[in-house]
Parts: C-alpha cells; sequence; structure tokens
C-alpha cells in the first residue's frame, strides 16, 4: 500500500511555498517511522514523547536539535495532519526502536 497523507487541513496551508508543501509532504515519512497516522490537540505530547524517545536511542526522525518545548511548538503547527499509517501502541513503538538498537549493536560483533 502506498504511503498517503492530508494536510490541506492546517493553518495556512493554502498560501504555502513550494518548499513548504515539500517539507509538509515528507513530514508523512516522521509519522510512519513513529507509527502515528494524525496529529491531533490530543496526541501531541504523544508524538513529542516518540520523537524524543527515538532521538535518545539514536533515531533521529527530524533534522533539527529540538528542545521539549521547541518540538512540542513544532507538532503544534501539524494539527490535523492525516496519513494512512498503521498506529501502533508506545509499547509496540518503543520494542520496534530497541529491535533497531538490538541490530545495531549486534552488527558491531556484540552478541
Amino acid at each position: 500500500m502506498a504511503l498517503t497523507y492530508n494536510y490541506t487541513s492546517l493553518a495556512g496551508a493554502d498560501k504555502f511555498t513550494d518548499i513548504e508543501h515539500k517539507e509538509t509532504s515528507q513530514f508523512a515519512f516522521v509519522m510512519m517511522a513513529i507509527d502515528m497516522n494524525e496529529v491531533t490537540k490530543e496526541n501531541v505530547d504523544e508524538i513529542v514523547f516518540r520523537l524524543m524517545f527515538g532521538k535518545q536511542c539514536n533515531q533521529n526522525f527530524l533534522l533539527g536539535d529540538f528542545t521539549k518545548d521547541s518540538l512540542k511548538t513544532f507538532i503544534k503547527t501539524y494539527i490535523g495532519y492525516k496519513t494512512n499509517v498503521g498506529y501502533k501502541t508506545r509499547n509496540a513503538f518503543m520494542r520496534k526502536i530497541m529491535r533497531v538498537v538490538e541490530n545495531s549493536v549486534k552488527s558491531k560483533g556484540v552478541n
């Protein structure tokens, strides 16, 4: 299944530049990496947690050096963003990231 996204309900989306359209469309890959399918007021903190957890595990899904507060502010600008990504619970997401970390350690010859 192809990755789809919709950001037409984001504030100011009708006035986005070509670069903003491209950057916003690429956010779907971030959502895929963190196993979330939409950004709502209710799940901003969960998205921030998953992004920060990933970064702590050397899986930085966003470019830039965000603090928790600046990341939360950034994610709030995406409220209304929707994708067809399959949602996973926090626990399932964390297990996935831990498998990535485990494989990375094993690839360095540590069993």
